[in-house]
């Protein structure tokens, strides 16, 4: 999943730059250039519950939001609008929604999984579980 996330920022990286190079959409290019920035995020493996949380529910905006932009032109688009040169930006941001499903999926399994150790440590904390039954539990988790 870390592959998947690193190919996903890398090019994010790229239609952002396409977006600045071509200066016909600078807002678009935020858009792709966030997408990369959370993707980038979801690579790394020591972020606060909370950092994740926020990355999450922000991931999942961006990606609707390559959705909306995509859907939104399609009404305007020819039968054989992948063929045309010009619809990089109309196939970048397909891509780009398409490419945040695993960054999202990232972000939700953290949650699940700082949600158990979390639950596991007060357990531990209450005597209902064993100190030697938390660790292969927070293993399990981690791997």
């Amino acid at each position: 999943m870390r592959y998947v996330n690193a190919i996903t920022t890398v090019a994010l990286c790229a239609l952002a730059l396409l977006q600045l190079l071509r200066l016909d959409d600078p807002a678009t290019a935020f858009i792709f250039a966030f997408g990369a920035v959370a993707a980038a995020f979801a690579v790394s493996r020591r972020l606060p519950t909370k950092v994740v949380r926020l990355l999450a529910f922000l991931s999942a905006g961006v990606m609707f939001c390559y959705f909306w932009q995509f859907f939104s032109l399609t009404p305007t688009l020819p039968a054989d609008w992948y063929r045309h040169p010009g619809t990089l930006h109309v196939i970048g941001l397909l891509f780009a929604g398409f490419g945040m499903i695993p960054v999202v999926s990232e972000y939700t399994c953290r949650m699940k999984a700082n949600g158990n150790c979390e639950r596991a440590g007060r357990k531990v904390a209450s005597g209902a579980l064993s100190p030697a039954s938390l660790r292969s539990l927070v293993s399990r988790q981690t791997t």
